[in-house]
């Protein structure tokens, strides 16, 4: 699934890539978590200063695609249908906030390891550059609160950033245990979103 360089404010845009590609993962760095899915619009609840800071980078010329995996689907939870409800408030919240657009959204209906489009697996980091051609992990960054996150980013060739929104705080004591010394020096902390995004565009 997935939508390409979406409007949702009603506005102009006219913003020039001039920087490189921030990924960004949804439920835990954007939105508030439930227990366990986003199963429907009242349920998507951003977190504070979330949303200002998403309009700050694409303000400021960065690339921003939203990769999540919805498992909840194939899991018989919620529905697609569900799922781009959620996306619609989220588009029009976003909008509100003063982002015009972004380049682009794709989402898993599993987030089994074996499937190719959840993460960590790249399928979806692969499909969005196939069909963005402007757009290249590589060399970008790549935000989240999990490890399968931060796995997904030092595949693709991002910077990993992990904020401590969502399972940010138990994913950070998991790290050294996860990972080699030489990529724990890599990854990049942060409270929240809003904390990233003041960090690289000021």
């Amino acid at each position: 699934m997935n939508t390409v360089n979406i409007n949702f404010s009603g506005k102009s845009d006219v913003i020039t890539q001039k920087n490189c590609v921030i990924g960004l993962d949804r439920d835990g760095t954007l939105n508030q978590l439930p227990k366990d899915y986003v199963k429907n619009v009242d349920e998507w609840v951003p977190i504070h200063g979330s949303l200002e800071a998403v309009a700050k980078l694409r303000n400021n010329g960065y690339s921003i695609v939203i990769l999540s995996n919805q498992g909840g689907i194939e899991k018989g939870i919620m529905t697609i249908d569900d799922v781009e409800a959620v996306h619609k408030k989220m588009f029009s919240l976003l909008g509100q906030a003063g982002c015009a657009s972004i380049d682009a959204l794709y989402y898993s209906a599993s987030d089994k390891k074996n499937n190719m489009f959840a993460k960590p697996n790249l399928g979806m980091f692969k499909r969005c550059e196939r069909e963005n051609p402007h757009i290249k992990f590589k060399g970008g960054y790549f935000v989240g609160d999990r490890i399968c996150d931060l796995k997904a980013a030092f595949k693709v060739g991002a910077t990993p950033v992990l904020v401590r929104t969502g399972h940010g705080i138990t994913t950070e004591k998991q790290i050294t245990k996860t990972f080699k010394k030489f990529h724990q020096s890599q990854i990049l902390i942060f409270d929240n979103l809003q904390d990233f995004a003041d960090d690289i565009c000021d």
